[in-house]
């Protein structure tokens, strides 16, 4: 019999009487940090976990994991894979770092678990799935703060790479092409729920004698489709969509049991933290995967949001313990963090769930958005109302209080709360967009400067991108050509009295007007880049240029994979990589966006419209932190 979780406004307060060092209570330097052990499970549902109330689904080791720590009812994560990872290992907004849901990855110098982590003395160790967007190898776990680590960076891999990069063959659990660190991937033989097992256990075995603490952060892809259990966990199980499905579950619980035997058979299970936790709920295609919850994978709805959460620590995580408070995917990194006493970057967005509650709440927020199509939500602070809305349909608004499964619209009974989230939304999407880590280093009183850092944003790429400056030519130049910003490999604007405004950007080239000298002028470049491995027939690419808040050129292609080359490159602003080609008048800081930006009335609803971008004129240099 299913039975409704409680989903009251009242938390369960949880007695976590965090009392040694590595809880940040005290100085006690003989007591070892924990270990960590951080599991990842792929489009599992609140109703596949038996624990939840779902007597038919085989999840004993998971249960009885449940029953040793805390289970967490009403924990959030996200809609789909790639933005639930990048909100996981940052502890941010995936919109910060341009995932709308679809991006190349996360740029190098990005705050991680890991990186911090292995700054605070542990090995860290990646196994499994990574899917942080499309990430090739200069995204992947090597270049985010894991020492190693083994899996697929996406699951168009496991078939082979695409012998054309834009074609890429569908997933497969049998015999699947992983990798070792950066190496080129290779086949392997067997089920790849066992060989991502096998390999954790391994890791352990080689950890229990040494005297460092370890991070595993084991990413598994079931029960993510295709359908694929292995034959000795296929005969258990009845031949129907439901059974199959179990049959996965069942060698997923199973492999989760041999890593937590490990760890008793290693003497590791005391000071090790476990977190077990889902990327986003199920897709509903073999069972009611997200039960009682309403939706599935990729919607805004809870049964799509709503995510199974274990934690165990004995003597920190109370066992047996049931809590109904609101959290989410973004409070395992300040958990962590405390947990192992590592010095965490700023701006976390999370709370720690080891320490005294009550927390105070705050709003989360979830987007799909590339400039054409958007959707959104938001839950409010106290849990109660998600609303929901976008270019696609009308408004959305779940009273969770009086309908725990989310499944009905009161938005005409409740205006006002439609009006305050959907401006709470707004205003969190205008900041959330704003490009901020840029190093500038400036080069001269004329606003002349270099940047670097935040690669995967600074410049245009996959997914939406918008470079604004303010522009002041310099009365009487000789006509020569003159470097406004450029990016070798990447993209060049420039000017000349003569020929006006060229823009190049990965071999597109628009062109604009002489700029009038003596004054202020307001450039936008503008683009979206859509690549789609599995469906290359979607891939996109837009490039506009607008002055003065006027378009003045444009171009629309069907191109296959942009140039995935010249990211790290730094970008010259007034002048080239060599010193040459100097603007003669003046330009202000750039202003940059991670998203495209479009004149549209449409737009203007969800704040991307051109009207939006912040004011580049008149010009000012100084430089701003």
């Amino acid at each position: 019999m299913h039975r409704w979780p409680s989903i009251s406004l009242c938390t369960l307060l949880i007695a976590a009487f965090v009392t040694v060092a590595h809880a940040g209570q005290s100085t006690d330097a003989k007591v070892p940090p924990p270990n960590i052990l951080l599991i990842v499970l792929d489009d599992f549902g609140y109703n596949d976990l038996g624990a939840n109330g779902n007597p038919n689904t085989p999840t004993p080791n998971l249960d009885a994991l449940a029953a040793q720590g805390t289970r967490y009812t009403r924990h959030y994560a996200d809609a789909s894979c790639s933005v639930a990872r990048a909100a996981l290992m940052t502890g941010t907004w995936p919109a910060v770092h341009g995932l709308r849901p679809n991006h190349l990855g996360l740029s190098r110098d990005t705050p991680t678990i890991a990186s911090m982590l292995r700054d605070a003395g542990y090995t860290t160790q990646h196994i499994g799935k990574w899917h942080i967007a499309t990430a090739t190898l200069e995204q992947s776990p090597s270049q985010l703060g894991f020492d190693n680590w083994f899996g697929f960076l996406h699951q168009n891999e496991l078939q082979g790479l695409s012998s054309d990069g834009v074609d890429f063959k569908i997933s497969t659990y049998l015999n699947p092409w992983l990798r070792e660190n950066q190496s080129p991937p290779k086949q392997y033989s067997g089920h790849l729920t066992d060989i991502l097992t096998e390999r954790a256990v391994q890791f352990l075995d080689s950890q229990k004698d040494q005297a460092r603490p370890w991070f595993l952060n084991l990413w598994h892809y079931a029960p993510h489709q295709p359908i694929e259990p292995a034959t000795r966990f296929r005969e258990k199980h009845p031949a129907t969509k439901e059974g199959m499905y179990h049959a996965v579950i069942d060698q997923l619980d199973s492999g989760i049991g041999e890593v937590l035997q490990t760890l008793e058979r290693n003497g590791q299970r005391d000071n090790t933290l476990v977190i077990i936790v889902s990327d986003n709920g199920g897709d509903n295609a073999h069972t009611d995967n997200n039960y009682p919850f309403h939706g599935k994978k990729t919607e805004f709805k809870e049964g799509a949001l709503r995510t199974p959460l274990l934690i165990r620590w004995p003597g920190h995580a109370p066992a047996g313990a049931v809590s109904d408070e609101k959290v989410s995917l973004y409070d395992l990194f300040p958990t962590i963090a405390q947990a192992s006493a590592a010095t965490p970057p700023p701006h976390l967005i999370g709370r720690n769930l080891l320490g005294p509650g009550p927390r105070p709440g705050v709003p989360y927020y979830w987007e799909y958005s590339d400039s054409i199509i958007t959707t959104y939500s938001i839950l409010s602070a106290d849990g109660r109302w998600r609303y929901a809305a976008g270019t696609w349909a009308g408004a959305v608004l779940n009273d969770l209080v009086s309908d725990p499964s989310g499944q009905s619209n009161v938005a005409e009974a409740h205006p006002d709360i439609v009006q305050r989230l959907r401006g709470d939304y707004l205003a969190w999407r205008l900041a959330a967009r704003v490009v901020t880590n840029v190093e500038y280093q400036q080069l001269n009183e004329q606003g002349g400067a270099i940047m670097r850092g935040d690669d995967l944003q600074r410049s245009p790429g996959r997914t939406g991108y918008t470079f604004a400056i303010g522009v002041d030519p310099a009365a009487g130049d000789n006509g020569a050509t003159q470097v406004i910003a450029e990016q070798a490999g990447r993209w060049r604007v420039q000017t000349s009295a003569e020929h006006g405004i060229t823009l190049d950007v990965l071999g597109q080239t628009l062109a604009g007007p002489p700029l009038p000298p003596g004054q202020c002028s307001e450039l936008v470049i503008s683009t979206l880049f859509r690549f789609s491995p599995r469906n290359p027939h979607n891939n996109l690419s837009i490039i506009d240029l607008y002055l003065n808040g006027k378009l003045l050129n444009s171009v629309t292609l069907k191109l296959p994979l942009p140039n995935d080359q010249g990211y790290a490159n730094p970008t010259y602003i007034g002048v080239n990589a060599l010193g040459e080609e100097r603007f003669l008048g003046t330009l202000s800081r750039p202003v940059i966006l991670n998203e495209r930006v479009v004149p549209d009335e449409q737009s203007a609803l969800i704040g991307n419209d051109i009207s939006g971008v912040p004011s580049t004129c008149p010009v000012t240099v100084a430089h701003r932190p």
